[in-house]
């Protein structure tokens, strides 16, 4: 999947969300793709590697979204305010992260 195609699928998540555009879907693509990173290499991401392996990119792209709709309640796990009730059910996207298989290497 191209960038193009990441941006253009998150922005579907969003629903089309006029403030997602493609500048701010980048940043939170590159916030995803890093996450993902760290965790199919824990021990250090290997020279070369730069965009996460294309099984992953959905999860990426739902990653992105997820973050873009977090702005301004960043780890928010509680939040009421006249009578509406948010919380996140998984603040650090475990759900997510746990379909990711660390990669390792025996030395």
């Amino acid at each position: 999947m191209t960038d193009s195609e990441k941006i253009i699928r998150v922005q579907k998540l969003l629903n089309n969300d006029p403030r997602a555009d493609q500048e701010t879907v980048s940043i939170y693509l590159e916030a995803a793709r890093d996450t993902l990173l760290e965790t199919v290499y824990p021990f250090g991401v290997p020279a070369g590697v730069d965009g996460v392996p294309s099984y992953h990119e959905g999860d990426q792209c739902e990653l992105a979204a997820r973050y873009f709709s977090r702005q301004g309640g960043m780890g928010e796990t509680v939040h009421l305010e006249n009578g509406i009730h948010r919380h996140w059910d998984s603040p650090d996207d475990a759900d997510i992260l746990r379909r990711v298989i660390p990669y390792g290497k025996v030395l």
